[in-house]
């Protein structure tokens, strides 16, 4: 599955949500928690904190 520029290379559930692990067209992975209920907050780790020049985010 391709979202954008990001790949799912893995989605595992959890007690707490779902996580999704990425990757980047550049390569660089991310990790997002997505949590159960709407009451929840999401986390995410990784991806990018500058523009990347490859992908353009």
């Amino acid at each position: 599955m391709n979202t954008d520029t990001h790949t799912i290379v893995s989605r595992h559930t959890t007690s707490e949500g779902v996580v999704v692990w990425s990757r980047c067209a550049c390569g660089r992975l991310q990790m997002v928690l997505v949590p159960y209920g709407a009451g929840g907050k999401g986390i995410a780790a990784g991806g990018h904190d500058f523009q990347c020049p490859r992908c353009g985010r």
